[in-house]
């Protein structure tokens, strides 16, 4: 018996190492393509001084870095690492408004039904990852409806779990209250062992031709990230429906809204990478403030010492060496008891970064854009 166990162990392990070297392929193989366009396009901006032309490259840079950037939010959904960041977020206006673009999308063979049914309409998550999402998985449903006349149903109903249960790939749904977004389909459906195996990375029942991923995978993720479970049933030539359960929101925890006032423009900028941090601190100088800037945690807590009664707010990389940004901040607190700070994060360590929000403090993500940095720093003067 433990020799069979041992066994079976070993070939789920094999087959979790194939499918992450499959998926190791598929990444190199975009990621040469992202970076060989933006180095295309930033060799061009060398070799032109046409303000136009030059406008036109960094536009193509910037759009297929925001490409780049949304292919590791996707493997990082799929480690259950995702750095994005949960707030409330009004359920119902997401899915109202991704009926309405699906519904222009799908052909008219297919029907689309929505029906919000449940009570509540404020989840915490994070609205991207939900929109995508649910355009996975009617997308999804459309696929397994091929070209024929179907019915796509789509909604919300309030549920409540009495006592554990198990979901069709073997995990456990534990006791609570519950949104369900339901996604039901008359489409092919599938056998018994295709569905347990619906959520393992890059298993897929498409054609080849049609091209493979992370797919519902990425689903799981999503929904694992937002602390909720996800259930399939499907029945061969009759169809499927997937349910996802999201806890109901809890707003016992409330944020205090400080009336700061703000004397100084000088601002502290910390990263350990020094082309990011040379090109946060350009960002900051064009919003109009005055900067200075540290590549090691360290030097800059010195500084601070000296200096913290002219700094208006502070600019911290949350994974740095020898001094995390969250350490560093701690250290800046016994200082000055209201020191304001944005971090910044491209993968933080998952207990460091569940501290820093449930703290209710501002993170932003890597890759940021100009916009979202001058909204973060705009929002902390409200």
């Amino acid at each position: 018996m433990i020799r069979a166990r041992k066994k079976e162990i070993a070939i789920r392990q094999g087959e979790k190492m194939a499918a992450l070297g499959q998926m190791a392929g598929g990444i190199a193989h975009d990621f040469n393509n992202y970076l060989m366009s933006i180095i295309g396009n930033a060799t061009m901006i060398q070799k032109t001084n046409d303000i136009d032309r030059i406008k036109d490259y960094a536009e193509r840079i910037i759009h297929i870095s925001q490409i780049a950037a949304s292919l590791t939010k996707k493997i990082l959904m799929f480690s259950k690492k995702e750095s994005s960041i949960n707030k409330p977020v009004n359920l119902r206006n997401i899915l109202d408004t991704t009926y309405n673009m699906m519904e222009c999308i799908l052909s008219k063979e297919i029907e689309l039904i929505y029906s919000y049914e449940a009570n509540g309409k404020i989840i915490s998550g994070d609205e991207s990852q939900l929109e995508s999402m649910i355009v996975n998985m009617i997308l999804n449903s459309k696929d397994a409806i091929g070209y024929k006349y179907g019915k796509i149903k789509i909604g919300t109903k309030d549920t409540v779990i009495e006592e554990e249960k198990l979901l069709s790939h073997g995990e456990i749904i534990k006791p609570g209250k519950y949104i369900t977004i339901y996604i039901e389909d008359n489409g092919s459906g599938m056998e018994e062992e295709t569905l347990k195996r619906v959520f393992e990375p890059y298993f897929t029942t498409k054609n080849k031709s049609k091209g493979t991923g992370l797919g519902l995978s990425v689903v799981f993720g999503t929904v694992k990230w937002h602390s909720g479970y996800i259930d399939a049933k499907s029945q061969v030539n009759v169809g499927t429906k997937f349910e996802i359960h999201i806890p109901v929101y809890n707003n016992e925890v409330t944020s205090k809204k400080a009336n700061r006032e703000i004397k100084s423009d000088m601002v502290m900028i910390v990263d350990d990478d020094i082309n990011v941090l040379d090109v946060e601190a350009e960002m900051i100088e064009d919003l109009g403030y005055e900067i200075v800037k540290f590549n090691d945690p360290k030097k800059a807590l010195a500084y601070y010492k000296k200096e913290w009664k002219n700094i208006s707010f502070s600019v911290i990389d949350i994974l740095m060496p020898e001094l995390s940004g969250k350490d560093l901040f701690e250290e800046m607190q016994y200082l000055n008891k209201d020191v304001i700070a944005i971090f910044i994060t491209g993968f933080a360590q998952q207990a460091e970064y569940e501290e820093l929000k449930k703290r209710r403090l501002p993170i932003i993500e890597k890759p940021f854009t100009y916009e979202e940095l001058s909204e973060k720093i705009a929002h902390i003067y409200r």
